[in-house]
């Protein structure tokens, strides 16, 4: 039996992973989040974390042998203009509880990264050890927390797996945080018939539904003796111009598109290279980028005929 503890359990990508995991027969699973109460199914405990509180950190990771670290207190826009804020409420309480933990029996953490601002401003395609120049604090701590992890191992010998993963969707994300382009633009098409777009719409990303995330990201329950990095992405990189497109032809309304002032905190461009994931991965099947939009879209839709 493996014992798994899942920090921020209570988000986007953490509820998802909670339900995958939940389909894993050896594994024994331990939620924690930074709000009261959480969520939780039969099977599963919920409870608040302290990352500074180390007797408690102590008791309750004393018998876990893999961590998933999916917590931040930030977005990327966050942190533009008072860098700090990176370092207080992320950056600090991570190194508190690897301090923590590294003298523990944990036999792995694995941490979600963020591919969109630790490579920076790219071109062309991105591998795992393709040069990083982030230029957010965001994806500068992002990029630290990386490099502790590689400290904690040289110290202490504990495992880590990095996933640096692309730009989310799907059923269930919190876009009230300013994340989530394609949630974000879906809810806005059903609440205020428009969208907004920073820049001229050219912006260049990779999407990927959160299910798929959740799924690649079980490779550290086969993997505990060992430590990697891993682009997290799926095959639909895409300017954002094509994402409405998309849009366009899934939904019923009719629509305006909006093109605003760019941001100074966006990435312009990113095109990930996912063949190292995808050989832990029998012949994995993405969800379609047009068939993710449209359970997302029917998603949204149901929630808002209720309310």
């Amino acid at each position: 039996m493996i014992n798994v503890a899942i920090i921020g359990s209570n988000g986007f990508i953490g509820r998802h992973l909670t339900q995958r995991l939940l389909k894993e027969t050896d594994t024994s699973l331990f939620l924690f989040g930074r709000s009261e109460e959480g969520y939780s199914e039969a099977g599963t405990s919920y409870k608040k974390i302290d990352f500074f509180d180390n007797e408690s950190l102590s008791l309750d990771f004393k018998h876990i042998d893999l961590v998933y670290y999916l917590v931040s207190e930030t977005i990327p826009a966050t942190s533009w203009l008072d860098p700090n804020i990176e370092i207080q409420k992320n950056l600090n309480p991570f190194i508190n509880f690897l301090e923590v933990i590294s003298k523990l029996k944990v036999k792995k953490i694995a941490f979600v990264s963020s591919a969109g601002t630790v490579y920076g401003a790219t071109s062309g395609k991105v591998q795992e050890d393709s040069d990083k120049k982030p230029f957010s604090p965001y994806g500068i701590i992002k990029l630290a927390m990386e490099n502790f992890l590689n400290y904690y191992k040289a110290k202490y010998n504990m495992e880590y797996d990095i996933y640096r993963v692309s730009n989310v969707y799907g059923e269930g994300q919190n876009t009230g945080k300013g994340l989530g382009l394609i949630n974000t633009f879906l809810e806005k098409i059903l609440l205020e018939n428009k969208v907004e777009i920073f820049g001229d719409g050219a912006s260049t990303r990779n999407y990927i539904y959160v299910k798929d995330v959740a799924e690649l990201l079980t490779h550290s329950l086969r993997s505990l003796q060992s430590s990697d990095i891993y682009n997290i992405s799926s095959n639909s990189t895409l300017s954002i111009n094509e994402v409405v497109a998309i849009m366009k032809k899934k939904v019923d309304e009719n629509f305006d598109v909006i093109y605003k002032e760019s941001r100074q905190s966006d990435n312009s461009y990113i095109d990930l290279i996912n063949t190292k994931i995808l050989t832990n991965f029998n012949k994995f099947n993405f969800t379609a980028i047009d068939e993710g939009i449209e359970k997302t879209y029917h998603s949204l839709k149901a929630i808002h005929t209720k309310s």
